[in-house]
């Protein structure tokens, strides 16, 4: 099989719960049917080809030239499906006459330049709430949303205190709420899975962009880890996906070469290229989410981005009694 064995373990450890005190309100039943639409403006990197690989003796080879595209982030679909469970319905055709609260999830997937103008365009329109997936996503919400009174979900952040999202822990304020997943905090135990699981890995390389705060303090439990271990790190630094690409072209796989897919919003939003070429060149790759796991990573370890999204119902549906 092309896929590797699936790790997921101890996501309820590392997801931490961020709740505006002021919207600390009962969740909505079915009476709410004839309220008010709920707009959620979504902002997401991608979107990201979904690797599609057949299997064989011989080779490992795309299934077509045409790969699909992801449609919807699994952090959002978690979201979706648990708001559905409160009794919210999706305003889609298929849904018509059906009792519940309606909302309308507007998904904009794009590169950073474009999420920002996506972001500009939320505000202009002053959707009820702006789900922010991952840091740069996230950041940029912010940012535009700096002015206004809408309320943004994180989700698919490491470190909401060091990247300035959220003044405490205990304490957030401000506009920004929602769930941490702490990929930091596994990086290290990643190596050591990776080593179990691979016993002639003796260089691991990382890539990530060069300044990125979650994917710093992860290459700092790698080394550590590594050295430990006595194994090379190679730290690749990238800008774009064209660089990305670029790199992993050219590279010199040798034997006992394994590739760590860092806590990075670039890289995981560009996986797919990472997880091919570690199938096409016969070079295990580990991931940080399960989803990697199946589209083709040896192993994952971490929180699983689709019921990190499930934890979101919770703030969302707080927020939106609100309006």
């Amino acid at each position: 099989s092309c896929r590797g064995p699936r790790i997921d373990r101890g996501w309820l450890r590392c997801t931490l719960y961020l709740i505006i005190a002021g919207l600390l309100i009962t969740i909505p039943t079915l009476g709410t049917a004839q309220e008010k639409r709920i707009e959620i403006g979504v902002l997401a990197l991608g979107p990201r080809p979904v690797p599609a690989w057949h299997c064989g003796p011989a080779d490992y080879r795309l299934a077509s030239a045409e790969r699909p595209s992801e449609t919807m982030p699994f952090y959002v679909l978690g979201l979706r499906d648990e708001l559905e469970k409160l009794k919210y319905v999706e305003d889609r055709p298929e849904n018509a006459g059906k009792p519940g609260r309606r909302f309308a999830l507007d998904l904009r997937m794009g590169t950073i330049k474009e999420v920002r103008v996506y972001a500009r365009e939320f505000v202009r329109r002053h959707v009820d709430m702006i789900v922010g997936v991952a840091t740069l996503a996230v950041r940029v919400a912010q940012e535009e949303a700096r002015d206004s009174s809408i309320p943004i979900l994180m989700t698919g952040v490491s470190d909401p205190v060091g990247e300035g999202f959220v003044r405490s822990l205990a304490r957030p304020g401000g506009f920004i709420t929602g769930v941490s997943h702490q990929l930091v905090q596994g990086s290290g135990k990643r190596v050591e899975l990776f080593q179990e699981m691979v016993p002639g890995l003796r260089r691991l390389i990382a890539m990530r962009q060069p300044g990125y705060g979650p994917s710093e303090k992860s290459m700092e439990e790698i080394r550590a880890v590594a050295g430990q271990l006595k194994i090379e790190v190679l730290d690749w630094s990238v800008t774009s996906r064209e660089e990305l690409q670029a790199a992993l072209a050219k590279a010199r796989w040798e034997a006992g070469d394994g590739i760590m897919i860092l806590p990075d919003s670039l890289i995981i939003s560009n996986v797919d290229l990472v997880l091919e070429t570690s199938l096409e060149q016969r070079v295990p790759a580990f991931g940080l989410q399960d989803y990697m796991a199946d589209w083709g990573a040896l192993g994952a370890y971490g929180p699983s981005a689709y019921q990190s999204g499930g934890r979101e119902r919770d703030q969302s549906a707080r927020i939106a009694f609100t309006q």
